[in-house]
């Protein structure tokens, strides 16, 4: 018997109650691309797949086993080197640049012949390992095509030790000979600077 003024109510087929789950993907904080790439790499991981790029892995292997300890400052290093947006590479006062030289980079054909060359040119590992801390954009840099030109031209202008400039100021790689160091130099000779001054802009000031 229904009592006056309730109605029946016909049974209702309630949901089974379900978990939410809650996927939090942790990008680097130093890439733009970091939230894309980690959401990828999520992808990857539940199809199945690898989720650690072969480039990054190796690297951080080769870092290492040249004198970088820090896992934070190789992945810093790394993301400069290869990923041509990150958030890492910038100016002093705050600017954003772009290592315009980034990419995949592979350890035997890229990164290790910019440490030989550095090796043979008188830098200790310790320094090497300094330069590349302070101007991770090196390991993009063809020895052939940029290191070696700016190394001999450093010496032609008057630099005795140009290891010992670069570790000093490892942003000194950043400068391309024919893109602009050389304007640079020439430019103070056309006002008669002298040699020496030259060199101590080149090396302390630029």
């Amino acid at each position: 018997m229904v009592r006056p003024g309730l109605a029946r109510s016909s049974p209702v087929a309630r949901p089974a109650p379900c978990r939410r789950v809650a996927v939090v993907v942790r990008a680097s904080a130093g890439s733009k691309a970091g939230v894309k790439d980690a959401l990828g790499q999520l992808r990857q991981g539940l199809a199945g797949k690898p989720t650690v790029d072969p480039a990054y892995l190796n690297g951080a292997t080769y870092l290492k086993t040249i004198g970088f300890t820090n896992q934070a400052e190789v992945a810093r290093v790394l993301d400069i080197a290869m990923n041509p947006d990150s958030l890492f590479l910038s100016y002093g006062d705050g600017r954003r640049t772009k290592n315009a030289s980034a990419r995949k980079l592979d350890v035997d054909a890229d990164m290790k012949p910019v440490i030989d060359f550095l090796l043979e040119r008188g830098v200790s590992v310790g320094d090497v390992v300094k330069i590349v801390s302070g101007h991770p954009p090196v390991l993009s840099y063809s020895v052939p095509d940029r290191l070696g030109p700016f190394w001999d031209y450093m010496t032609s202008i008057g630099v005795a030790n140009v290891g010992a400039a670069v570790v000093g100021r490892p942003s000194l790689l950043g400068l391309d000979v024919d893109a602009n160091l050389r304007k640079i130099v020439e430019y103070l000779q056309y006002t008669e600077t002298p040699p020496e001054t030259i060199v101590q802009y080149i090396c302390k000031s630029i």
